[in-house]
């Protein structure tokens, strides 16, 4: 079913119907074609992209509709065609196939981080993901089953909204790592995939193995898919996995008006104070790792206030500092 969906998808992007998320997948795809790794290892970067342009223009030769042929949806016999060139390069991009399987292709969303740059994704269920380097993120447009499952190509720093009831599922590479609402950092590196946790717990699983390992904060899961191995390294500093991000939200004397700044940042919303005196009040607390409600719950203990969030605005009442 995998291949047919690739070959699908394969077929819309010739004739020029794919949305923009169809032609971003296609497109990853593409470029994750090459030899093994291993056999990329003594040649240089210029060779490789010759390499990828060559396979690109072969597949893109190969599976041409010949000439008076319409290429429909059903129709096999071009399919057998296209497939006939897919197997030569299927097993080179399995976990890119299998990363947006587990969705309904109509109701994806596909998110895309540049070289260089951190891109913020609020996820439906209020869940913050941020998107590091080169990376791509697939989710459904909402949250309706069981779990909840995204899928990751290459880092990301995951702020996982708490929701006992429906587990939170990355599928990166040969890797899943399953939580129920904590912070975490996955980022390949080399051949292997590495998973830190700032807050709560972590299950960490490879595929088609038994082997599974629990992490706690300030540890790091090490999965080694080649090798059928996950080993744990404990007193992880995790300052090097925070840069570009706005997940520090520890405060110490700090001016609700600052505070606000960094709320409005990260949450992507704008509050609205009924008393502007409040702005002036020195705040001592951390909001990591917290909703946009929980923030707001523990502000408001110290300010003697309510608030009340509508769309994308939130009204802070407040009588003062205490």
């Amino acid at each position: 079913m995998k291949d047919l969906k690739l070959i699908v998808l394969i077929d819309k992007y010739q004739q020029g119907n794919c949305t923009p998320a169809e032609k971003l997948i296609v497109e990853e795809w593409m470029n994750s074609l090459a030899i093994e790794e291993n056999a990329f290892e003594e040649i240089n970067e210029k060779e490789k992209l010759a390499i990828k342009q060559r396979m690109f223009a072969k597949i893109k030769e190969e599976i041409k509709p010949l000439p008076n042929e319409t290429v429909k949806l059903f129709n096999w016999a071009a399919y057998v065609k296209i497939a006939a060139v897919l197997v030569v390069f299927i097993g080179l991009a399995v976990s890119l196939v299998l990363a947006y399987d587990v969705f309904d292709w109509k109701n994806e969303t596909l998110q895309a981080s540049s070289e260089g740059q951190t891109k913020k994704i609020m996820l439906p269920d209020g869940s913050i993901i941020w998107l590091k380097g080169k990376s791509t993120l697939a989710y459904p447009e909402h949250f309706d089953q069981a779990t909840r499952e995204v899928s990751l190509s290459g880092e990301a720093l995951f702020e996982v909204a708490k929701d006992a009831k429906h587990p939170f599922i990355v599928h990166s590479g040969n890797m899943d790592t399953r939580v129920l609402g904590t912070s975490f950092n996955i980022r390949p590196i080399g051949k292997h995939i590495e998973v830190v946790v700032f807050t709560g717990k972590v299950t960490v699983s490879l595929a088609n193995t038994n082997k599974q390992l629990l992490i706690l904060p300030s540890e790091k899961a090490i999965c080694m898919p080649a090798e059928k191995e996950i080993k744990a390294q404990t007193n992880v500093q995790k300052e090097e996995y925070l840069a570009n991000t706005e997940y520090n939200m520890n405060f110490e004397d700090a001016q609700m008006s600052e505070i606000i700044k960094k709320i409005e940042a990260k949450f992507d919303v704008k509050v609205k104070l009924t008393d502007n005196t409040v702005a002036n009040c020195l705040i001592t607390a951390d909001f990591t790792d917290q909703s946009l409600v929980k923030t707001f719950e523990v502000l408001c203990q110290t300010l003697n206030g309510t608030f009340e969030i509508e769309n994308n605005s939130v009204w802070l009442r407040a009588e003062g500092c205490k």
